[in-house]
Order: structure tokens, then C-alpha cells, then sequence
């Protein structure tokens, strides 16, 4: 009979195309977080009412003067681009963290909305884990392929008179990020189209200096690309993407996108969807009538975390909170704080210090005891939850630290009749 280490060999095995383990870390668990089904309809529920109240107050982001985007964390670059929304949505796949409580309270921590990760995890090895062990799979991969259907005609509607587009899905090479372009390959997988896959160090841009050449985006056969998919490259990465000899090259391509010449998905205006100045723009108008309905307000109430610009309130209540930058990803540059001020954890990476920060009520996360290859760990968990085409359609978990970093393990989730 095979232990679990072995069982958990064979079993990711069968694909080649996924990523169980990076380096030392012991990524993808053999075993499945079985959840109440009651409770996988509630997270559904928050879930789509959360990315309503989400849409609603990104698109409020267009009536705002220039001086008040800037006083939001908005980068000065991106101010001539945040308007271009091309698609049904502002993104076209979204993932909200959530913190299932010990006392049985679901809080969002955070949207992810422009180039979640997970995606592979959540609609591929989900289903065949909950499968091999007997669970039934909540998560739905029609959602995502309708959505990513809807945006490439969306996305062919917004060029000008190009009847048959060239469509090319990018990311980080196999050598360089090796997760990224597993994530990037399953999604092209779920495109329903003939699209190529052209590595992001590959991609060509000439501009409007450039001689006997129409500006656009290439391919390295120089071939012009109409509509780029770019699930795992964001917007505030690309804003700082820079040529060999410092011209800022992402910046030219924003200019093609709002020139009509090139259309990307997500397009631009899902920047405003990754700022976690939402979580404080949607906590201080949370008793709005004007802007949200009853049941929206009662949502806010519900499923969101009180969050402000300051830590003052949180100290003044004494209250352990989290402060957190707009723009970051796994975790990087978090800190907590004890009510009294005194931080007590922090991030082991701090590339975002740079940020406009929020402060976040911290929640505790549940625990849970996991099996590895050492032996049994206590860590943490929290739950991704995905929206596409509009609709809750992905869960999965996170097993970490206090702090959720790079370094967490993914586990299925699941439930039994």
C-alpha cells in the first residue's frame, strides 16, 4: 500500500501540465477542504452581490477629477487609460479572498480583479481531486470559457474594421515563471478559438517613429497582433515594462489600445478593479441609498470589513487592524498591528512600500492541520472564491501563515450530499 507521499505522486502524475511543487515548497495538497454545501451557497451569494457593489463604485472612478485619482493611489500614468472599457465587464475573471470564520462569518479580505492566479488549481485539478476522493466539485469551467469567448468578441468590436483578428494569449516563458505559464496555457486551453501563445520577452512594438512599419504590436514572425489576452501580466506591471534602452515600452502599448489598434483583455480600466482603495471607497458610502440598494447595504454590512485611510479609528477603539498597499500582490507589504498600534507581523517581502496604504480591521483565519512529506502542520487558511460571466463560479483554498505570501499551499475544495 502507498503512503500519502506516494499517493500524491501518482495522483499529480497524470499532469504533466501542472505545477505540484516549486522548488522546496510542497505546493498542490492530496486532500480535499470539505465544506457544508449550505456554506459553498452563502460564499457563492457573497460572491456575486460583492463584485455588483465592486463594478458599481469602479465605474464611479469616472467621474472623479484627476487631482482626486491621484489622491487615491491612482499612478499619473495610467490617468489617460482607466477610462477605456471596452468590455461587458471591467474584468473578465476576478477572485475575492475571503476569511471563513471560527464563528461562522464570511469576510472579504480583498478583490483581486484584473490577473488572478489560481486559475488552473481551481477549474482543472479541482475537479479531478474531488473526483479521485469521492467529493463533489463546486466550480464551474463553462463559466469561464463563456466569459473569455464573450471578451474576445467584445474585444473585436471595439477595433477598427479588423474582420479576422490576430489574437495572441502571452506570459512568462516555462524557464522563467514556470506556474505563470501553466496558468497561462490552461487558459488558452479554455478559449474556444485558434490563438498563439507568444512568450511577453518576444513580443515586438513599434511605434509611429518607426519607418515603412504600421505601429502596432508583433509577433516575433512579424505578424500584427490585433487583440492580446494577458491573464497573468498586470496593468501596473505593464505601466513599468521598459525596452533595453529605457523606453517605456508598456506605455507606448496603452497609447495602441486607446488609439483603437490593439485591444488587450482585460483592458485597462481593470486597474481601477485591482486597487484595494475600493475596499475603503465602498466602507465609507456603505449607508448610501443613492448608491447601493437595501440589499447591497446589508451586504456591506454583512460580508466586508471596516477600512479606512488612517489607523486612528482602529487605535481609538482599540482594535487589531491590517495595513495593507493599493497595489500589491501575495501578501507583499502587509503588516498587522495590535489595537494599541504595535505591529506584530509583517510581510517577508516589501516590494510595494512605495503605495498609498489602507487599514483594514484584521480578522482571525480559521485553522486547519495539513499533511506534508515532514509530517502534519497547523497553518491557516482562507478561501479564493471566482467570479466569471458575471456569476460565482470557482472555489478554492489557501493554506498559509498569518500573512497568505507566496509560499502557500493550494488545497481543493468540496462537498458530499
Amino acid at each position: 500500500m502507498m503512503n500519502h507521499t506516494q499517493q500524491r505522486q501518482a495522483f499529480y502524475s497524470k499532469f504533466p501540465d501542472f505545477f505540484p511543487d516549486f522548488e522546496d515548497l510542497e505546493y498542490a495538497l492530496y486532500d480535499v477542504l470539505e465544506l457544508p454545501k449550505q456554506q459553498i451557497d452563502q460564499l457563492h451569494y457573497a460572491t456575486q452581490i460583492l463584485w455588483r457593489i465592486f463594478l458599481k463604485v469602479g465605474k464611479q472612478f469616472k467621474h472623479l477629477s484627476i487631482d482626486q485619482l491621484l489622491a487615491l493611489g491612482i499612478r499619473p500614468e495610467m490617468i489617460p487609460y482607466i477610462q477605456l472599457d471596452y468590455l461587458q465587464q471591467q474584468s473578465v475573471l476576478a477572485r475575492f479572498d475571503f476569511v471563513c470564520t471560527e464563528e461562522g462569518h464570511i469576510k472579504c479580505l480583498e478583490l483581486n480583479g484584473e490577473t488572478p492566479f489560481l486559475v488552473q488549481e481551481t477549474f482543472e485539478i479541482n475537479g479531478a481531486l474531488c473526483q479521485h476522493l469521492g467529493y463533489n466539485n463546486p466550480n464551474d469551467i463553462i463559466a469561464l470559457q463563456k466569459t473569455l469567448s464573450g471578451a474576445l468578441f467584445a474585444a473585436m468590436q471595439y477595433l477598427h474594421n479588423v474582420k479576422k483578428p490576430k489574437v495572441v494569449i502571452t506570459g512568462k516563458a516555462a524557464k522563467e515563471d514556470y506556474e505563470e505559464y501553466c496558468q497561462v496555457q490552461f487558459i488558452k486551453r479554455c478559449i474556444p478559438f485558434d490563438i498563439e501563445y507568444v512568450p511577453i520577452q518576444d513580443l515586438i512594438i513599434f511605434t509611429s517613429d518607426t519607418p515603412h512599419i504600421v505601429q502596432g504590436l508583433y509577433t516575433p514572425a512579424m505578424e500584427k497582433i490585433d487583440i492580446l489576452f494577458r491573464p497573468a501580466h498586470p496593468v501596473e506591471f505593464l505601466m513599468d515594462d521598459v525596452a533595453s534602452d529605457g523606453d517605456r515600452i508598456g506605455l507606448h502599448l496603452l497609447e495602441l489600445v486607446k488609439k483603437r489598434q490593439l485591444a488587450i483583455i482585460n483592458p485597462p480600466a481593470a486597474y481601477v478593479l485591482q486597487s484595494k482603495i475600493l475596499l475603503w471607497l465602498i466602507w465609507e458610502r456603505r449607508n448610501d441609498p443613492l448608491l447601493f440598494t437595501p440589499e447591497e447595504r446589508v451586504a456591506i454590512q454583512q460580508y466586508m470589513l471596516p477600512t479606512y485611510l488612517s489607523a486612528e479609528p482602529f487605535i481609538r477603539n482599540n482594535l487589531p487592524y491590517v495595513k495593507k498597499p493599493v497595489y500589491s500582490r501575495e501578501g507583499n507589504t502587509v503588516e498587522i498591528y495590535a489595537g494599541s498600534g504595535q505591529k506584530i507581523n509583517a510581510s517577508t517581502s516589501t516590494h510595494y512600500d512605495d503605495n498609498l496604504f489602507i487599514f483594514q480591521q484584521y480578522v482571525e483565519m480559521p485553522s486547519m492541520t495539513i499533511q506534508l512529506k515532514e509530517g502534519y502542520q497547523t497553518k491557516k487558511w482562507l478561501i479564493g472564491s471566482f467570479v466569471a460571466d458575471n456569476r460565482a463560479c470557482g472555489l478554492s483554498c489557501r493554506v498559509g501563515n498569518q500573512i497568505t505570501e507566496w509560499d502557500s499551499h493550494w488545497l481543493a475544495v468540496g462537498y458530499r450530499d
